[in-house]
C-alpha cells in the first residue's frame, strides 16, 4: 500500500497567515476586556434585566487578572463553575461562557476577513504545500484551527478540496436591512444520523487533493435544524478569497429584521438569527470548540461529539503524520495520536515547531518513530518543495515576525524610534559634511560647495540606502530592541 501523508495543524500553522497564537489572542482579549469595561457591561446588562449577576462578574474578574490564565483557561474556568452549581448560577456561568466564546469568534472573524492585504503578501509562503500532494492519493489535513486558511491556500493553488460533508446543499437567503432578499449563500451539510452512525463523505476510492477535517469547529461551520445537523459554507465564487467572502456574507447578510432592535435585526448570543425563505426565524449556532472540556462527557458543546470519532477513524488512513504548530496541549487529541502511532512500527510522526526541544513526554516510548524539525511553517514547506527565498523575502519575513512578537503598541513605538534614529543619523551626516568645508571667519564657506542642486543630489545619494539596506538596518534595530 502506498504511504499516505497527513498534516495535523495547530495554531502555529496559521500564524504566518496572520492568525493569532494562544497568548497573542489572550493579550488582545485582556487588553479589550478590562475589569472596568466588564463591570460597565454588567451594569448595562442588569439595567436591561439580563446578563450574569454581580457575583459571577466579580468572580470572573478575579480570574481575568491572573497572568497565567490564557483565553482557553478562562473559558475552562467558566465551564468548571457551570458544572459546580445546580441553581441559577449554573445558567449564569453558561450564558457568560457563550458570550465570551462569541467574542473569541468575532476577534478571529475580523482578523480573517480584514486580512486581504496581508494575505496577498504572505499567502505565497504556503505554496510549498503542493509538494506534499500526490496525483493518486489525498493529503489529509486535520486542523484544530478555526480559520479558513487551508481552504484559501487550496483555492489559490487550485488544489481539489474535500471536507467530508455530503453533496446535499442548503441555500440560505441573503437579505438587506429591510429584509429584502438579495441573493443566496450555499453550504454543504451533514445530518446528525450521518455523523453519529455513518462515515463522513470523503471520496473513496481515494482521490488527489486535500481531505480537510476541522476537529474543533470553525468560523465557517455551524449547526442548524435545532442544533442537530452541521453545515459548512461553500465559497462565494472561485477565486482565492471565495471562502473568506462566504464567511463575510454569512455574518453580515443572514439577518432577521427586527424594528427597534440594535442595528434593526434580531440578535442571539453565539448564534446567527436569520429569516428563511418563508420569513420564519431560524438559527445557525457557531461551532467554535474552546475551553477545558472539549469532547468531555460533562461538556455541553455545540459541535457534535461524534466528530472526535471521525478524526480517530480517518487518521488511520495516514501513514506519515506531520504535526505543524501544535503544542500538544489537548489531552483528547494526544491520546488519539499516541494510539495511532502505537498500532504499527511503520507509522511515522514528524513534529514541526521552531521551539521544539524534545519528544513530548507522552510519546517517549515511541521515540524511534518520531522526528523533530525545528522550523516554522513556511520554512518547512519551502524545504520540502525545494523553494529558495530571496534575501529580501527572508528579511521581510524576519521583520514581520519581530514586529508581531511585540504586539501592536510596542511595534508602533519601535518603528517610530527607528524613524527618529534614521533622521538623527541623516542630520549628523549633514553636519559632518558641513564641518569638512573650508571655513571663513569661523563659518563654513558655502560658496565652496559649487552648484547647490548638484551638491544636494550628491549628498542625498550618499545618505540614501537601497531597499535591502533599509530593511537590514530596520531588522538590526528591531533585534537590538526586542528584549529591551
Amino acid at each position: 500500500m502506498k504511504p499516505i501523508t497527513g498534516l495535523f495543524l495547530g495554531a502555529g500553522a496559521s500564524y504566518e497567515a496572520g492568525m493569532p497564537l494562544v497568548w497573542e489572542l489572550t493579550s488582545e482579549i485582556k487588553n479589550w476586556l478590562t475589569p472596568e469595561k466588564l463591570r460597565d457591561f454588567s451594569a448595562g446588562w442588569r439595567a436591561q434585566g439580563t446578563g450574569p449577576s454581580k457575583a459571577v462578574i466579580e468572580d470572573f474578574v478575579s480570574i481575568l487578572a491572573r497572568p497565567e490564565m490564557h483565553y482557553e483557561a478562562l473559558l475552562g474556568y467558566l465551564e468548571t463553575q457551570f458544572m459546580r452549581f445546580n441553581n441559577t448560577l449554573r445558567q449564569e456561568y453558561h450564558g457568560f461562557y457563550s458570550w465570551l466564546i462569541e467574542m473569541v469568534y468575532y476577534i478571529l472573524y475580523y482578523r480573517q476577513i480584514n486580512n486581504r492585504a496581508f494575505l496577498d503578501k504572505h499567502l505565497p509562503r504556503f505554496d510549498g504545500i503542493r509538494a506534499l500532494t500526490d496525483v493518486s492519493t489525498p493529503l489529509w489535513v486535520f486542523s484544530l484551527n478555526h480559520d479558513v486558511v487551508v481552504e484559501t491556500i487550496a483555492a489559490r493553488l487550485s488544489i481539489p478540496l474535500h471536507t467530508g460533508f455530503s453533496t446535499k446543499i442548503i441555500r440560505l437567503p441573503r437579505r438587506n436591512s429591510m429584509g429584502q432578499k438579495i441573493g443566496e449563500i450555499h453550504a454543504e451539510t451533514l445530518t446528525q444520523d450521518q455523523l453519529d452512525n455513518k462515515a463522513m463523505f470523503y471520496p473513496n476510492p481515494l482521490q488527489s487533493g486535500i481531505y480537510l477535517m476541522k476537529i474543533h469547529g470553525a468560523l465557517d461551520i455551524f449547526t442548524f435544524n435545532d442544533g442537530k445537523d452541521l453545515l459548512k459554507l461553500l465559497p462565494e465564487g472561485s477565486d482565492t478569497y471565495g471562502y473568506i467572502e462566504a464567511l463575510r456574507a454569512a455574518n453580515e447578510d443572514l439577518v432577521h429584521p427586527l424594528p427597534g432592535a440594535p442595528n434593526g435585526k434580531a440578535k442571539a448570543t453565539n448564534e446567527i438569527a436569520y429569516a428563511d425563505e418563508a420569513g420564519e426565524m431560524q438559527f445557525l449556532r457557531r461551532s467554535l470548540l474552546s475551553g477545558a472540556y472539549k469532547f468531555s462527557v460533562r461538556s455541553q458543546q455545540v459541535l457534535p461529539k461524534s466528530m472526535l470519532k471521525h478524526f480517530q477513524t480517518n487518521l488511520n488512513f495516514v501513514t506519515n503524520l506531520i504535526c505543524i504548530g501544535y503544542g500538544f496541549g489537548d489531552l483528547h487529541i494526544n491520546a488519539i495520536i499516541r494510539e495511532w502511532l502505537e498500532f504499527t512500527p511503520d507509522r511515522r510522526l514528524e513534529i514541526v515547531n521552531p521551539s521544539i526541544e524534545g519528544v513530548p513526554s507522552f510519546l517517549l516510548q515511541l521515540s524511534p518513530q518520531v522526528t523533530l524539525t525545528k522550523n516554522d511553517t513556511s520554512d518547512f514547506l519551502d524545504q520540502r518543495s525545494g523553494t529558495v527565498r530571496t534575501w529580501r523575502e527572508q528579511l521581510e519575513k524576519r521583520i514581520a515576525a519581530s514586529l508581531r512578537r511585540r504586539g501592536q503598541p510596542r511595534a508602533a513605538q519601535d518603528m517610530n524610534a527607528f524613524v527618529r534614529k534614521s533622521l538623527e543619523e541623516s542630520t549628523a551626516l549633514l553636519a559632518k559634511k558641513l564641518s569638512e568645508l573650508p571655513h571663513v571667519d569661523g563659518q563654513p564657506n558655502l560658496a565652496a560647495l559649487g552648484d547647490p542642486n548638484e551638491v544636494a543630489n550628491r549628498w542625498a545619494a550618499e545618505a540614501k540606502m537601497d531597499e535591502e539596506e533599509f530593511l537590514k538596518a530596520l531588522l538590526d534595530h528591531l533585534e537590538r530592541t526586542e528584549n529591551g
